[in-house]
């Protein structure tokens, strides 16, 4: 089959997904993994492993040749914009026609939010290159909830420095099927499109609680705690300053209301709606049941 569609982070939550979904529209992609990540991909891809940060330049460009888009996808980094400016630039030299880039919801270069601002710039050096593209900016997505079972297990609780706010978190497999609509579909003009990717809902965490609560056959909470106590608990579980400090900043956005938005743009691109939070909650019920009995 023709290399026809490259897709970086094919071994992520979205990666994964994505890889999937092409196979179920009869696509084998290539997927550009890191060095020993080849089998991660294989069933559904054809892996090709470069070392991203460390690959000199002309190394990336062959791996790209011949692929007419690219899914641009890496994982969180102190510096992701200048590892996915590197790579723009090497798409842009290899021929690529039409780049779908995940950024986030709220991207802008000028943000003082760490994940905002790399996002922004990368962003930015894309239209800078001239290389036709799209943007996909989702919301917080609702596969993170997985992150919270251990503090389910040992406090029963979800606890989260968030206060009220209200997030309209999205399924990565959604975003992984508008990711798929783009790369399969007819190439941009220009490109530049930005889609802003949702849920079908904005909830407060309260009622994410309350629909884990109901999946997994327990009381679980939602408990609001200072961003210290927070910062404490990730140090304590070996997050690095860097991404401590990264978190919080979303959060503050989130208690800013600005993660609150709820759009159409999964609908306009798969044509379906997105999936709901309790839809999400139910299939972790097999691994909440499964800490029933634990926690004070």
């Amino acid at each position: 089959m023709s290399r026809e569609i490259a897709v970086l982070g094919g071994t992520g939550n979205i990666g994964r997904a994505l890889l999937r979904e092409l196979a179920g529209l009869g696509h084998r992609a290539v997927a550009l993994v890191r060095p020993g990540r080849g089998p991660a991909v294989a069933q559904y891809a054809d892996p090709v492993e470069v070392d991203m940060e460390g690959a000199d330049g002309d190394g990336l460009v062959r791996a790209l040749k011949g692929c007419a888009s690219l899914f641009l996808l890496t994982p969180f980094h102190p510096r992701q914009d200048l590892l996915q400016r590197r790579l723009a630039r090497a798409a842009a030299a290899a021929g690529v026609g039409h780049v779908v880039k995940v950024s986030a919801l709220g991207a802008d270069p000028a943000s003082p939010v760490l994940v905002h601002r790399q996002h922004g710039l990368a962003e930015q050096a894309l239209a800078r290159l001239g290389l036709p593209y799209t943007t996909l900016r989702p919301n917080a997505f609702m596969q993170n909830a997985a992150q919270w079972l251990p503090t389910i297990a040992s406090r029963g609780a979800v606890m989260l420095p968030a206060g009220r706010a209200r997030v309209s978190m999205v399924d990565v497999r959604d975003v992984a099927a508008a990711a798929a609509a783009l790369l399969t579909g007819p190439p941009p003009g220009q490109g530049g499109e930005v889609y802003e990717l949702t849920g079908p809902e904005a909830l407060g965490y309260a009622d994410v609680a309350a629909a884990l609560s109901a999946a997994g056959g327990r009381e679980i909470r939602y408990l609001d705690v200072p961003p210290a106590r927070a910062a404490e608990a990730m140090r304590a579980g070996g997050v690095p300053d860097w991404a401590v400090e990264a978190r919080l900043q979303l959060y503050a956005t989130y208690v800013a209301g600005e993660a609150e938005t709820v759009t159409g743009a999964v609908k306009e691109l798969t044509g379906r709606e997105p999936r709901p939070f309790a839809a999400f909650a139910a299939e972790l019920a097999p691994r909440l049941s499964k800490l029933k009995g634990e926690g004070p």
